[in-house]
């Protein structure tokens, strides 16, 4: 955890004769991380495909055709095949199966440019209906200019006045007036000018011959029998998906291990006689590489790995070590969001479990509900099972651990779909005198909408009304606090990975003076609303003394201009307070609408929810789930983006940001999922 896995570079030597075997080990052992041949070494040449490369590619590209004609997703697969099983059916697969897909699939295809053709004369001719001409009238002129379309006024009386000798048909529809004109050749261009001039927009006919109405029906005709033919065929398709479905998937698969296979030799470096492969290994898994491969080759090559002080130098001179994130099983899911960001390089750090750790804990302050905490917990199941890729079901397990938290912020909170005062409910009420002594100590937290809110535990602040005055100071503090510890943490890391690449003065000079600025800003500001002078002072003192610091950094004076920067990231914490007030607010909205307005208006004034009216216990009821599937929708998305922002914005930059963006370690090899191992 924190770091990632210690790697060592390894470089693999052996005999050309030895090259099948040796690329079918790796391969099997999904263990090393090829460093692709640049070319460097003039006594070594890029390696050549082995075996049926050009077979493999040929057929995998063919079957691929295929498998998109089908819309085939990569989905969890229902069975699985043996190797010898793909091989048999291969054949039938690809060309007989294949083609009569591709030939079905082109023909619905061309079925559909001619429905569309059809579509669109269908869609010309509708208007002309308006004009008493065949359609055989409107072209095949030498000696005539036409002209049809839609016109804004009447054009007779200005055609006639360039072009004496016309012809000119009128019709209106759909608020359109329509014309069809027919002048000498020779006066096109002046009548092109006089019609512009009345907004004429020219519509294309097509070339067909008799009436419209006629043209339209055999039209529409031929589109009907052109659907008839389309639907068996897409029936067609759809069973040969679901017959062939996973062994098209499978075949897919093997083809891609054989060309992944035979293509290997082009990321080596070879010679007339030996080939030689360089890549990293986790550092525990070297014996066990050396041992198979050695094994493997039957003597014929060797695997030797570069002493760690080696290895460090490479890296410092910017050789890319690939990064492998290694947390448990519960942390996972979060190398989602550490991915989306950036993978972090060899000597830096994974900050899966600090996300973990901090991303929950603030989606749950900011939705903070218990309805809704159910509410996305139960949709989560639902998304679960129907979307099975490792994506998606890392994403489904951030939010639903988010949504544990707030059903956990919904206990302090006391709402369940908005402030109901729920542990008033479970405790009773408390008696006048002690909210009154409550509100003197500054321990009264406001009211629910049913009453005073119970106790729990000696303070008795919770549940708390998130809407009360000081609740939001409160949680003002926590807010501010959470922002200081998460941006502390991020400094913290940022300076063991300066130190880490060696940069000491980026250390302390930078990443340092950052960390003690918001810390000690924030005691400064407690100081200041506790009204303890000795803490605004020493905060003072330090917030100076870290400026100085910054000054004597590497950017200089230059390094002041980011100092806003650094309240403004405090600051930006405030949204865990703010969004989950807006939140709250409109689920309270919500709920006195529907119960105080709309069905107390609807039942003539009635305030004893026993009297309300069938309309208004309806309209308040639609009301009610309306506005609470908006804000179920925005508590869904804004507690997930908002503390991704936080993350990224005010953590990561904190120790990602001079040197991120580091490359993922990706063994060479294949995870089988639909062929049996």
């Amino acid at each position: 955890m924190l770091k990632p896995v210690k790697m060592s570079r390894v470089v693999v030597a052996g005999s050309k004769d030895v090259i099948s075997p040796v690329v079918e080990k790796l391969h099997e052992l999904r263990l090393l991380h090829i460093v692709n041949y640049n070319g460097s070494q003039p006594q070594f040449e890029m390696g050549k495909p082995i075996g049926k490369a050009k077979e493999y590619s040929e057929d995998l590209i063919k079957l691929r055709s295929v498998t998109r004609y089908l819309d085939l997703n990569k989905k969890t697969p229902d069975k699985t095949f043996s190797e010898s099983q793909i091989l048999s059916d291969m054949g039938n697969l690809i060309n007989n199966v294949g083609d009569d897909v591709t030939a079905t699939y082109e023909r619905i295809t061309a079925i559909d440019a001619e429905v569309k053709s059809k579509q669109d004369q269908v869609k010309a001719l509708t208007p002309l209906a308006v004009l008493p001409l065949p359609l055989e009238a409107y072209y095949g002129y030498d000696s005539l200019a036409t002209f049809v379309g839609t016109a804004a006024s009447a054009v007779d009386a200005d055609v006639a006045r360039v072009s004496p000798v016309n012809e000119i048909y009128t019709g209106s529809a759909k608020n359109a007036t329509f014309v069809a004109v027919f002048v000498p050749a020779e006066k096109a261009s002046e009548v092109s000018a006089v019609l512009s001039e009345h907004g004429f927009s020219e519509t294309s006919v097509p070339r067909l011959e008799g009436n419209v109405d006629s043209a339209i029906a055999a039209l529409e005709g031929g589109i009907k029998s052109l659907e008839g033919e389309k639907a068996p065929l897409q029936k067609k398709l759809v069973d040969i998906k679901k017959q062939y479905e996973d062994e098209m998937l499978a075949t897919d698969e093997y083809l891609s291990m054989q060309t992944q296979k035979t293509e290997a030799p082009l990321r080596f470096a070879e010679t007339d006689n030996a080939f030689v492969i360089d890549g990293y290994v986790p550092a525990d898994q070297f014996s066990r590489l050396k041992n198979e491969l050695e094994s493997a080759a039957g003597g014929k090559l060797e695997v030797q790995m570069i002493v760690d002080k080696e290895a460090e130098a490479l890296a410092e001179k910017g050789e890319d070590i690939p990064s492998q994130m290694d947390n448990p099983s519960l942390v996972r899911p979060y190398e989602l969001i550490t991915r989306l960001f950036a993978i972090p390089e060899y000597k830096e750090f994974d900050p899966s479990l600090l996300i973990f750790i901090f991303f929950p804990i603030m989606f749950g302050m900011i939705l903070g509900d218990i309805g809704y905490g159910v509410m996305t917990m139960l949709v989560l199941i639902m998304l679960k099972k129907k979307f099975r890729t490792p994506g998606w079901q890392q994403l489904i397990n951030v939010v639903m651990i988010g949504s544990v938290w707030s059903i956990i912020f919904g206990f302090f909170y006391g709402e369940i779909f908005g402030p109901l005062g729920l542990w008033s409910r479970m405790m009773g009420h408390l008696p006048e005198h002690e909210i009154e002594l409550a509100k003197e100590a500054g321990l009264y937290f406001g009211e629910g909408v049913f009453g005073a809110l119970g106790r729990m535990g000696p303070l008795g602040i919770f549940p708390m009304d998130r809407l009360a005055t000081n609740a939001v100071l409160l949680l003002i503090g926590t807010s501010i606090f959470i922002g200081v510890i998460h941006c502390s943490v991020g400094s913290i890391f940022g300076i063991k990975t300066e130190l880490n690449y060696g940069s000491k003065k980026h250390a302390y000079f930078e990443r340092l003076p950052v960390m003690l600025f918001q810390v000690f800003f924030a005691i400064a500001l407690l100081g200041l609303v506790m009204g303890q002078s000795i803490l605004t002072y020493l905060g003072i003192i330090v917030v100076v003394a870290s400026v100085v610091m910054l000054v004597m950094g590497p950017e200089g004076p230059m390094s002041l201009a980011h100092t806003p920067s650094y309240v403004s990231n405090l600051i930006s914490y405030l949204r865990l307070l703010a969004i989950g007030l807006a939140s709250v607010g409109l689920a309270y909205a919500a709920n006195q609408l529907a119960f105080y307005v709309i069905m107390p208006m609807l039942s003539g004034g009635a305030t004893d929810s026993a009297e309300f009216s069938t309309l208004g216990i309806i309209a308040g009821i639609v009301i009610l789930v309306a506005v609470h599937f908006i804000n179920f929708l925005l508590g869904i998305l804004s507690p997930f983006m908002h503390p991704l922002r936080l993350h990224y914005v005010e953590m990561f930059t904190k120790f990602y940001s001079a040197h991120g963006g580091g490359v993922e370690y990706s063994p060479f090899g294949h995870v089988r999922r639909f062929l049996k191992a």
